[in-house]
């Protein structure tokens, strides 16, 4: 929609040249003829059709005082004045200058450069100006310099008038500057609309007072909560709207009051006082205030929804099981962290249990009754990804849902997101992802309203983020947002007889395991302890649920064996994986690898030791020294 801006003013020129510099400018010209006695009711009726006004002087003055729109006021330039002194000095050299409320020139000056004799008067009303053309008269001076207004006056009155006017250059610099504070002021209209939404939208209700408790702002939750506060309260004593409740304290203390519960009137409310303070001065008070009944409701009502949607962290730090002394640290570390709201990157190799740290620190944070909600970056395609994450307005795009569809960010509100592989993310995405992360705001797709959202961002990744920056696919200011507090789970094979723990655990919650889970996992433990797991926990996991599908009624089977079937069983034959202690010399090294590849084959082959010396191209004495 374009602008309209008014001109007010009697003078001819400025009223030719406006709709030209409007054209220029791009904006809707509207003029108005109007002394200074009828400006200000034009003005007043025009507020609500043009975006601004621009007049001149005393008559600027006037209209600012009238009007709640951006008012501008064409500047007197001293260049101005003089062409009309120089005009009227034609005409005679004793001259009265009618100036509003300032002086606009250095009088001896002028005096010298023009040789005249300039008399100043000043005038603050309209209603001086009469007086003031009299006393120049009894003066016996018969020119006066000033605006139209005066002028006119001074015309009717039998004298010489000469009009100051304004030039094209400093009507061009009242445009600029009216366009100026529109943008100013449009921005203002925008932020408190938004404030306005916000604090319409809380449950809460809220109540802004300044500091002599009259009220200033607050929202419709009020009428909900006191059914007696229907009407019009700004400026009304709080005390006058909920009676017996008092700020007294908090104006004389400038301390916040917090976890007020009042009885008012049998409904009970939990009340909520923060100063407002400028430069330390205080200056009114924020009062919050809700309906203990419905806090409880809206709880259940909440708590139902997040365990629908599945949005629910369920591991805690106590799920983690280690004896690891750097693991241990991390779990020290990530306790601390989730005391913050700051983001979290946590680092490591594929099935390391990043996410298991993500929940943890949720469960463990101040957001632990706000949705935990995950998304792994790498699983949807860009497009479909952006909508799952920023959500979507209906009709946005093809396969849009008609009523459209909130985004993750927006279901996390209050809680915690966490982006499971980030650095699969798109450049387009990480820009998107960098401005949640800086303005809390999010923007469906297809949609132009600004939503606010309060969330906690963790993301984990297997890459190496600091070489993605390097060959530009990661941004580098995105990497400093997420990684303030940092966690980097070492790969299970660093983890020693972690990897025990880990297999009684699975073991033990495997259904159909019913035999000795000590007898059994020391038998296979050589073989858990010597393997590489290049698929981490999730590997380890994945295999004791395969061998619990071994167990049978026979005590005698080879569970050693079938480990090695079972972990082995999709790799190449003719290789072997061995985890060898790097704390060995080289000859202690050869001596354990021989000794492993030896055990490892005669356990493939039933003990055949001919085989295996076969195999191995060595006597089978050598076989039995090295074994």
């Amino acid at each position: 929609m374009s602008l309209k801006i008014a001109l007010i003013s009697t003078n001819e020129n400025l009223l030719k040249l406006f709709p030209k510099l409007a054209k220029e400018k791009g904006f809707i010209p509207i003029t108005k003829t109007a002394s200074l006695t009828h400006a200000s009711k034009i003005a007043f009726k025009l507020q609500d059709k043009v975006d601004a006004i621009i007049s001149r002087g005393a008559t600027s003055d006037y209209i600012k005082e009238t009007v709640n729109i951006p008012s501008v006021s064409i500047k007197v330039t001293r260049f101005d004045t003089l062409r009309a002194i120089f005009t009227a000095k034609k005409l005679g050299n004793k001259i009265a200058l009618i100036t509003y409320k300032r002086s606009i020139l250095n009088k001896a000056e002028i005096e010298n450069m023009l040789d005249v004799q300039i008399e100043e008067f000043m005038f603050s009303s309209e209603q001086e100006i009469t007086s003031l053309i009299s006393k120049v008269k009894n003066k016996n001076i018969k020119i006066v310099v000033s605006g139209k207004s005066v002028t006119d006056e001074a015309i009717s009155r039998g004298l010489y008038g000469e009009t100051i006017n304004s030039g094209e250059e400093a009507l061009r610099q009242a445009i600029e500057e009216a366009l100026n504070l529109i943008e100013v002021r449009n921005i203002e209209l925008r932020r408190a609309a938004r404030f306005k939404a916000i604090l319409d939208a809380i449950g809460e209700g809220i109540i802004v007072t300044d500091q002599f408790k009259k009220i200033t702002t607050y929202n419709n939750s009020i009428n909900k909560i006191f059914i007696k506060a229907k009407g019009k309260l700004l400026g009304k004593p709080i005390e006058s709207v909920i009676p017996n409740y008092k700020i007294d304290n908090i104006l004389k203390t400038g301390e916040p009051e917090t976890k007020i519960i009042k009885n008012l009137h049998g409904l009970i409310i939990a009340a909520n006082q923060f100063p407002v303070k400028v430069e330390d001065k205080l200056i009114g008070v924020v009062n919050t205030f809700e309906d203990v009944t419905k806090i409880q409701t809206l709880e259940k009502i909440i708590r139902k929804k997040i365990h629908e949607k599945g949005f629910v962290a369920k591991y805690n730090f106590s799920d983690i099981l280690t004896e690891n002394k750097n693991m241990l640290e991390l779990k020290k570390l990530a306790v601390l962290y989730s005391k913050t709201d700051s983001s979290v990157l946590i680092q490591g190799e594929s099935g390391t249990g990043k996410e298991l740290f993500a929940q943890s620190i949720h469960n463990s944070s101040p957001r632990k009754n706000g949705p935990f909600v995950a998304i792994n970056c790498a699983a949807l395609p860009e497009h479909l990804l952006e909508s799952e994450l920023f959500g979507y307005e209906g009709g946005s795009f093809t396969g849009a849902k008609k009523e459209g569809k909130p985004g993750l960010f927006e279901l996390a509100h209050t809680g915690t997101i966490f982006l499971d592989e980030i650095g699969e993310l798109s450049k387009p995405l990480q820009a998107q992802l960098l401005r949640v992360l800086e303005e809390k705001e999010i923007m469906h797709i297809g949609g132009d309203k600004i939503i606010p959202v309060d969330i906690r961002i963790i993301s984990s990744t297997n890459r190496n983020l600091l070489n993605s920056i390097e060959n530009g696919t990661f941004r580098e200011d995105l990497y400093y947002r997420l990684n303030v507090f940092n966690l980097t789970l070492p790969p299970l094979r660093s983890r020693g007889h972690d990897v025990e723990i880990l297999a009684a655990h699975f073991l033990e919650n495997t259904p159909k395991f019913s035999l000795n889970r000590t007898t059994i996992l020391k038998r296979i433990s050589p073989t858990l302890m010597s393997y590489n797991w290049p698929g981490n926990t999730r590997e380890l996991s994945n295999v004791m649920e395969r061998i619990a599908l071994f167990i049978d009624n026979n005590q005698e089977i080879n569970w050693s064996q079938v480990l090695n079937s079972v972990i082995h069983g999709n790799q190449n034959n003719n290789t072997l994986t061995l985890k060898v202690p790097c704390n060995l010399t080289l000859k202690e090294i050869t001596a354990f690898t021989e000794k492993n590849i030896i055990n490892n084959l005669l356990e493939k082959y039933n003990n055949d030791h001919n085989k295996v010396a076969e195999i191995l191209n060595i006597a089978r004495t050598t076989l039995w020294r090295k074994k």
